[in-house]
């Protein structure tokens, strides 16, 4: 395309200039990006805590799982990198779209839940549900899926699944921007530490993996 508007003396066309109002909201809305998923996932984490007893509270991250956690991040994307290799391209990004498609749903569905409770009335009919999954029977019953859920969540699910349709459809960088927040804010909020000194093998394992694999 070049090569063709230089022979007819048709200027290329160029990016506009970048100004200083748009660097500064490019990079304020970078560091803002950043920064609400920590406050508000340790913040609801916090909260998650508080309302659950010692027997409900979920599992914490040990050293070694800490340690093994970068290790096990980087076998995963050297298989990305091989299976685009070995398969075709179409096939891979339609996989990991559709893959991105389900999770992205289920982490917004779960974010904005406690914000979308305050917009129901309270007449609002909710019912509650629950998914059971099961293994074997009698006394060596083994439960292996009990989840809890009412019509505010199939609600919140049906809103996501609107911008996990956007996001399928179009790319839109607002719809893949807002997966990458819940993402984020749901990996905080779940992510407990059992003390500081596995926050810090946990940061400095995937400062590693950062530098190594970026």
């Amino acid at each position: 395309h070049n090569g063709s508007a230089a022979g007819t003396g048709t200027p290329a066309p160029s990016r506009p200039p970048a100004t200083p109002e748009g660097m500064a909201l490019a990079y304020g809305s970078l560091v803002l990006m950043a920064l609400l998923p920590i406050f508000f996932g340790a913040l609801r984490s916090v909260s998650c805590a508080k309302s659950k007893n010692s027997s409900e509270m979920p599992e914490t991250i040990t050293s070694r799982d800490a340690a093994r956690f970068p290790i096990v991040a980087s076998c995963t994307l050297l298989g990305l990198y091989l299976f685009f290799k070995i398969f075709s391209q179409e096939y891979i990004n339609l996989l990991l779209s559709m893959y991105f498609f389900v999770l992205g749903i289920l982490a917004l569905s779960h974010t904005i839940s406690p914000m979308m409770n305050r917009f129901f009335p309270a007449n609002f009919p909710n019912k509650q549900y629950q998914l059971l999954f099961t293994q074997g029977s009698g006394e060596s019953k083994e439960e292996i899926v009990n989840y809890e859920f009412d019509t505010k969540d199939l609600v919140c699910l049906a809103l996501s699944s609107v911008v996990g349709v956007w996001y399928l459809l179009r790319k839109h960088w607002i719809a893949n921007n807002l997966f990458g927040l819940a993402f984020s804010l749901n990996g905080v909020e779940l992510l407990h530490l059992n003390n500081v000194s596995t926050g810090c093998i946990l940061l400095g394992g995937l400062f590693i993996y950062d530098v190594f694999w970026v």
